[in-house]
């Protein structure tokens, strides 16, 4: 059988990040939102984000939010690209649709709170609606894709056990 070339060169993030460059997207993206809302002043009180701040968020709350959940995806992200499959095994995917799926379900809370204030209070939607909605959309994509790669390691790592007891006897 012929080398073939694969479809996409290695990312740097690691020989397991070329496809999740959307899922690192999310998780640096968390780490940033939860910086700005750790910086001083009041950030959830601004135009768009004032309904999502009115149904019981706090700042803090939010930045220990996105900061657990980017960090520990970022994790997740960098030893599934890093780390011997035997060691990490599919429980890193495991973890990273668990994160992909707490960052849609609070994304599309935003989206519910923007929805509900552009029907109600303000009567015009605001511009982060298809933002936000959009990336709860890929990231409902992204617990989809994670759940595959963790049955894709699961059968690799039972194959290549099987193996290994071949080779012993």
């Amino acid at each position: 059988m012929p080398n073939r070339k694969p479809l996409m060169p290695a990312h740097p993030a690691g020989p397991y990040s070329t496809y999740r460059l959307f899922e690192w997207c999310m998780a640096v993206m968390m780490l940033l939102i939860a910086l700005t809302l750790a910086l001083p002043g009041d950030t959830m009180e601004r135009g768009a984000l004032k309904p999502i701040a009115e149904i019981g968020f706090s700042e803090e709350n939010m930045a220990f939010f996105f900061g657990c959940i980017g960090s520990v995806r970022a994790l997740a992200l960098y030893l599934n690209g890093h780390i011997n499959n035997f060691r990490v095994g599919p429980k890193g995917a495991i973890i990273r649709a668990c994160c992909s799926g707490l960052s849609c379900l609070i994304l599309g809370q935003f989206v519910a709170a923007l929805v509900y204030d552009a029907c109600t209070v303000s009567h015009s939607a605001s511009l982060m609606i298809p933002v936000f909605g959009t990336l709860a959309g890929f990231e409902a994509l992204s617990v989809y894709v994670a759940m595959l790669d963790s049955a894709n390691r699961s059968d690799r790592l039972a194959r290549a056990l099987i193996e290994l007891k071949r080779a012993d006897v």
